[in-house]
Formats: structure tokens, C-alpha cells, sequence
């Protein structure tokens, strides 16, 4: 599903969104195992900023709307953030390895395979017990979260898109 396509519904979009994602971890994997270096940045790069957005998706629009709703949320949403916090961290660190004179191509590819595997329960957690309570929502404020979030999920940095 495109992610301009805003007339799905919020879970939908958002874990379509996921599938990109892993998408991107297939690209960086494959350019890692050729240890091409230009594309396994770039790669690790785009990862990092499409989390970056969806991250921000659930942290400015998604979570304070559902711990607002449902309070005893609280402490699985603090778990997930704790999440995004090392998915950021670990990336970062990917990324900025990429830069030096001297690549540890297994120590890269062990920082990407830890996120990609720690995403694969993170994200089940959301799509099969977070995102469907925005569905649960009244019209109101459901409609203004799905615009809240779409309008985060398309605000990538400009080099997102630079070949």
C-alpha cells in the first residue's frame, strides 16, 4: 500500500510501513554482503530516517492519543520507546562506522542484523495490540490522528530521496 494512501486505515498504514522498512533492511544486507560501501551507507542511512519519521509518527501523534485513552498503555508504550531508542542509537552508530578509513564489515552487519531482529517482535507488538485501538477511537479524533500521522510518515529529509 502506498504510504500517501491516507484513506486506509491507521493500522494499515502503519504497518505497511513496517514492510518498507524491512524492505530497506534487504537492500542494506545485500549491499553489506558485497561490502559496497557508498550503497550499505546510503542503505543503513534511508533505514534510519524512515524509523526516524515513524518514530516520530507514534511518539508526537500515535502514543499520546492512546495513553490518553487507554492510561494502562503507559507501560507497554515506554517499552517501546526504549526500543526506538536503540534502534536510533544502533543505526547511528552503523551509519557513522560506514564514514571511517577502515570498515568493520562485521561489526556493521552485526548493528543492522540486531535491529532487524529485535524489530520483528517490536513491530508484531504494535500492528497486533497498539495500532488497532486507533480504530477504537471516535471519528473525531481518529481522523485527526490519521492526519497527524501521514503528515509525519512524508516528512523525510530531503536526502532520503538522493540516489
Amino acid at each position: 500500500m502506498p504510504r500517501s494512501s491516507s484513506d486506509a486505515p491507521l493500522a494499515i498504514r502503519l504497518a505497511a510501513d513496517h514492510g518498507e522498512i524491512d524492505a530497506l533492511f534487504r537492500e542494506a544486507r545485500a549491499a553489506m554482503d558485497r561490502e559496497a560501501r557508498t550503497e550499505a551507507h546510503r542503505a543503513i542511512d534511508r533505514i534510519w530516517m524512515r524509523l526516524a519519521v515513524h518514530i516520530r509518527a507514534e511518539h508526537t501523534a500515535l502514543f499520546p492519543v492512546l495513553v490518553e485513552a487507554w492510561p494502562d498503555l503507559a507501560a507497554s508504550l515506554r517499552g517501546l520507546r526504549e526500543d526506538h531508542d536503540v534502534f536510533m542509537a544502533t543505526l547511528a552508530s552503523a551509519v557513522n562506522a560506514l564514514k571511517g578509513p577502515d570498515v568493520d564489515w562485521a561489526s556493521v552487519k552485526a548493528s543492522v542484523e540486531t535491529v532487524r531482529r529485535r524489530l520483528i517482535p517490536h513491530n508484531a507488538l504494535e500492528e497486533e495490540r497498539i495500532y488497532p485501538l486507533a480504530g477504537q477511537l471516535e471519528e473525531g479524533p481518529r481522523a485527526r490522528l490519521d492526519e497527524a500521522v501521514a503528515r509525519e510518515l512524508a516528512a523525510l529529509p530531503g536526502r532520503y530521496g538522493a540516489r
